[in-house]
């Protein structure tokens, strides 16, 4: 077994990892060098607490493979040395460097990540598979990885990985003796669709005029606020939106598991089925778009992109969480600007929001036991911020279901709803294929205003509205999308003053 007896003070090992930035990755070069002088360990290149806290990790781990530590002066440098290193992967990448520098070399241009344990077991990290999509981007084709991401990192084709669940496994890579207990798998677990089964709108009683202008959003994309009585059911339509969205592709798909990585989950295969992110009503900003110290982390509505943002109870959100929402409603993402990063997250989400008429919530059941003064109304009313529903498209008034509609059951399915909604987005797909858009919410004004075709009556209708202050043009756009939608789902070629006028009516008349 060579000894450090062998190794020259003053040769540097290298290793190569990759640091985080949001869903993108810098390159990152770990060297470790050992000079003359009294015994020290030392991590620059701006390492968080994490990092550095691997210094403790390392020494147990080397003593678990019978490594001697070396009993010089150690420093590693992670380069770029101005890029914040954040978190636990960089363990592996700087016990490969530190072996290098005793004169172990690791074959090749490799990617190394994991993080260590006291006995030498290398542990799942977050952030895999965004990670080893910018590794093929830059160019290197080969990574070390946990044995329990491994399934994660297989679904990069284009890079060859290699799992491994101890350091001494890397060591013998590097061409150093070593003896080890290997230690018990790590169980994997598997994606979890964000919907179940069971939630089907087979369940749903009623409420067909809600289930029509849900099916209409899903076919195009479209925010939606429900309104309704406490326990009218808006929470159960909400939570099966999903069910009704179209298949993933696969580049959605790998968009939706690099935020799923980022945040820890793991699984062993792309999703099929949109996401749904449910934040409760006390979610701060950070929460809702992401943040935090150091590195920002993802919020609720990136973990919502490409599937459904569901916010219950609305109007009991902060308004500067409801506010927050306007920009990322518009673009597709949020940017974090924080003093050490500035990160642009994915956050192409569709915003299902739903609200009670009224504070009790009595005043559509039973007017004579609404408590709430006209003050009351007008300050509830006014919570739901007026520009975040400006960009709401859909406005939907539930009612209590009939004795009829309980004695008559559910009326449809998701699955003839998915159908249905996916009929209509490849009729959008197609005829948008020419544009940055695959769905008619994301339709820009210009293209809109090129090839929407209104009658004189309808054009009428719309310019008093606008005249009137009923309707702002942010809204007759979103009208037009809506209208899109109507006559995709109903097969038409373009809209016709009845789907202009069903669109207008499910906006609500009027924008407040």
């Amino acid at each position: 077994m060579s000894t450090l007896k062998s190794a020259v003070a003053g040769t540097v090992g290298r290793a190569h990892t990759l640091s985080l930035l949001g869903l993108s990755a810098v390159p990152i070069v770990v060297e470790a060098v050992q000079l003359n002088g009294l015994p020290s360990f030392t991590i620059v290149g701006l390492p968080d607490a994490a990092v550095n806290e691997a210094r403790e990790r390392l020494r147990a781990g080397f003593h678990a493979i019978s490594m001697p530590w070396p009993n010089r002066r150690l420093t590693v440098n992670l380069s770029p040395a101005d890029v914040l290193k954040s978190g636990t992967g960089f363990d592996l990448a700087i016990a490969v460097a530190i072996l290098g520098s005793m004169g172990f070399r690791l074959p090749g241009d490799v990617a190394v990540m994991g993080e260590l344990g006291l006995d030498g077991s290398v542990r799942a990290v977050r952030g895999i598979l965004p990670a080893l999509v910018a590794a093929h981007d830059q160019g290197i084709y080969n990574a070390i990885v946990p044995h329990a991401n491994e399934a994660e990192a297989e679904l990069v084709d284009e890079v060859t990985v290699t799992p491994v669940r101890h350091l001494g496994e890397v060591a013998m890579m590097c061409g150093a003796e070593s003896s080890f207990t290997m230690p018990a798998e790590e169980p994997r677990s598997s994606y979890a669709d964000s919907v179940s089964e069971a939630a089907d709108l087979a369940d749903v009683y009623g409420q067909e005029e809600a289930i029509a202008a849900l099916e209409i959003a899903a076919a195009g994309g479209h925010h939606v606020l429900m309104v309704g009585s406490p326990g009218i059911g808006k929470s159960m339509l909400a939570q099966r939106l999903p069910g009704i969205l179209p298949d993933l592709g696969r580049g959605a798909a790998l968009e939706v598991a690099a935020i799923s990585s980022l945040v820890g989950e793991r699984f062993s295969s792309l999703p099929s089925r949109p996401p749904l992110s449910a934040p409760h009503h006390t979610a701060s900003p950070a929460a809702m778009v992401g943040g935090g110290t150091g590195i920002p982390r993802p919020g609720a509505i990136t973990l919502a992109h490409r599937g459904v943002l569901f916010c219950d109870e609305f109007p009991e959100f902060a308004p500067r969480v409801i506010q927050s929402l306007r920009q990322p409603m518009e673009t597709g993402y949020i940017d974090i600007a924080r003093a050490k990063a500035s990160i642009r997250f994915p956050a192409r989400f569709q915003l299902v929001a739903a609200a009670n008429p009224c504070r009790c919530g009595n005043i559509l059941d039973a007017p004579s036991r609404c408590t709430c003064t006209s003050r009351d109304n007008r300050l509830y009313q006014a919570s739901l911020g007026g520009p975040v529903r400006d960009r709401i498209d859909i406005q939907s008034v539930l009612r209590r279901p009939s004795k009829a509609d309980l004695r008559r059951g559910s009326t449809t399915s998701s699955a003839e709803v998915h159908q249905r909604v996916s009929q209509a987005r490849e009729r959008q797909i197609h005829r948008l294929s020419g544009t940055d858009a695959d769905h008619n919410a994301a339709v820009p004004g210009a293209w809109l205003r090129e090839h929407t075709l209104l009658s004189s009556a309808s054009r009428e209708v719309f310019e008093n509205a606008i005249s009137r202050g009923d309707l702002t043009l942010r809204g007759f756009d979103r009208v037009m999308r809506l209208a899109w939608s109507v006559a995709d789902l109903a097969g038409h070629d373009a809209p016709s003053d009845d789907d202009l006028t069903l669109a207008y009516a499910l906006r609500g008349g009027r924008d407040e």
